[in-house]
């Protein structure tokens, strides 16, 4: 019995090769480029000031679930009391927000547990990031590429600086 070929068949073969070549250049490219990257947040206005700033404002569940429904950008502390690692997090936070002239929230960890914010941020201490309403990043405690943060106040200031496009 004799094989029946296909009169195009290496034609086809060799369209198919080129068009993976391709895309997957295309895609290289992209990620070396940062073209898939997050953009950065921008904040709300009301999130910069003059002055106090520094002073993480405290903020409960419904409070938040308000910041969220409104559709609003901001960044919040996940905080628990009695934790050094949350303490030393807490005081590289302040120093950020005074630096850059940006009011942070801080909210309790018990309290994260009533919002959607729960749904991103599983441990404390952390930072979230929210633009227009959703978490879109987030300081992972459990997370070996983000340990820097939480022991160096530079590390820190460098991931939130990935992440917020300030004025």
């Amino acid at each position: 019995m004799s094989e029946v070929k296909h009169p195009n068949g290496g034609v086809l073969g060799l369209v198919v090769a080129l068009v993976v070549v391709l895309i997957g250049g295309v895609l290289f490219v992209g990620a070396v480029s940062g073209w898939f990257d997050d953009p950065k947040v921008t904040l709300d206005a009301e999130y910069y000031c003059e002055v106090d700033c520094g002073e993480l404002m405290e903020i409960g569940a419904t409070s938040y679930d308000d910041l969220i429904v409104a559709k609003k950008s901001f960044v919040v502390f996940v905080d628990q009391g009695g934790c050094t690692t949350a303490d030393r997090l807490r005081g590289f936070v302040t120093e950020y927000a005074k630096e850059t002239g940006i009011r942070i929230y801080r909210m309790m960890f018990e309290e994260i547990k009533k919002t959607s914010l729960y749904e991103s941020v599983k441990y404390y201490p952390s930072v979230a990031v929210v633009a227009k309403g959703m978490v879109v990043s987030w300081l992972r405690a459990d997370s070996d590429e983000d340990a820097g943060a939480y022991n160096s106040y530079d590390e820190l200031k460098g991931w939130l600086s990935g992440r917020l496009e300030l004025r």
